[in-house]
């Protein structure tokens, strides 16, 4: 073994790579965080819409891959709702869902969770923005499976509430 095959190894062993790794990541969070709260302080409205707009588009993809994933049959009743339940997996909140779907002309399907399930997208954000990109990627993410999802935020951690609720109607 050469002396630069040991060195790396070395270090390796250490895990100094996954510290590097984990303190670059927390560099580009923190540069996100602090450009999208730049760019809504300079450009205002415009730059909320480009935020509500990337959001919305990184919900539908990333709402793409879980159904890919995990094959959601869009025909289910709560198949709009996998998605958000699965981020919520993944972020360690607990979850419930719960709706009627025979008393209303829409089918409507609630879901709860303990806390904010996107603890990570919104390290070092401001409310607003935080609200925004919530929406936003919630509406992809459900819609991503029913193209006619509506994803309406009734309770909100961002806002100080102690968990967050989404409503999603269905045509």
């Amino acid at each position: 073994m050469d002396r630069y095959t040991r060195f790396a190894n070395t270090w390796k062993a250490v895990g100094v790579t996954s510290r590097v790794r984990w303190q670059h990541q927390d560099t580009i969070d923190r540069f996100n965080a602090l450009l999208v709260k730049n760019l809504m302080e300079r450009y205002g409205g415009e730059a909320r819409e480009l935020l509500a707009s990337v959001s919305y588009q990184i919900g539908l993809e990333d709402g793409r891959k879980i159904a890919e994933t995990l094959n959601i049959d869009p025909s289910a009743p709560g198949a709009s709702l996998i998605p958000l339940e699965t981020i919520a997996l993944l972020s360690g909140a607990n979850s419930e869902v719960s709706g009627d779907r025979r008393s209303r002309q829409f089918p409507q399907l609630a879901f709860k969770s303990s806390g904010c399930i996107f603890p990570q997208i919104f390290e070092g954000l401001e409310a607003d923005a935080k609200e925004i990109v919530c929406e936003k990627y919630s509406q992809g993410l459900a819609q991503a499976i029913n193209k006619d999802a509506e994803v309406q935020l009734l309770r909100k951690c961002c806002r100080g509430n102690r968990q967050c609720e989404f409503m999603v109607t269905l045509r």
